[in-house]
């Protein structure tokens, strides 16, 4: 388990959070859960209505379209210090695809009331979720159009 400590230190690594100041990032800790994964553990399934946003702090986790079916499909693959979730706060709508757990993983699990009081302290933080968002966005553009090539 990570201190107070640790989580503001992890945190400085990720880009989400890196521009927060040092009381914030104390203030943000406090609302972390830290939670182990085994290989193959779904973090939260396509549909559902969970709105909490994960920040990996090691392991490897796929976000997968129509996990469980023929049709699946892997949309991106996150490893430590990359955050996932964040659309269904935004939204408010059911999660869009599901996450899967590749290897043995640590999450820091943020509540939606949190992340959007946190935004609402900072809001360039949303900057850099659309910074983020976009960049993703673009190399899934890039993957279909070379598979079409």
């Amino acid at each position: 388990m990570l201190s107070t400590t640790d989580k503001m230190i992890f945190l400085r690594r990720v880009s989400l959070f890196g521009g927060m100041a040092l009381e914030q990032l104390r203030v943000l800790s406090a609302h972390l859960a830290e939670h182990h994964y085994l290989p193959d553990e779904v973090v939260f399934s396509e549909g559902d209505f969970s709105q909490d946003l994960y920040i990996v702090i090691s392991g490897e986790i796929a976000i997968i379209k129509d996990y469980g079916s023929p049709y699946k499909r892997v949309l991106n693959t996150l490893y430590g210090g990359d955050f996932f979730g964040e659309m269904a706060i935004f939204e408010g709508a059911a999660r869009s695809a599901t996450a899967v757990t590749r290897s043995e993983s640590e999450l820091l699990i943020l509540p939606p009331e949190k992340f959007k009081q946190t935004l609402y302290q900072k809001p360039d933080m949303a900057f850099e979720i659309f910074r983020e968002l976009s960049a993703r966005i673009r190399r899934r553009e890039e993957e279909l159009s070379e598979e079409h090539l």
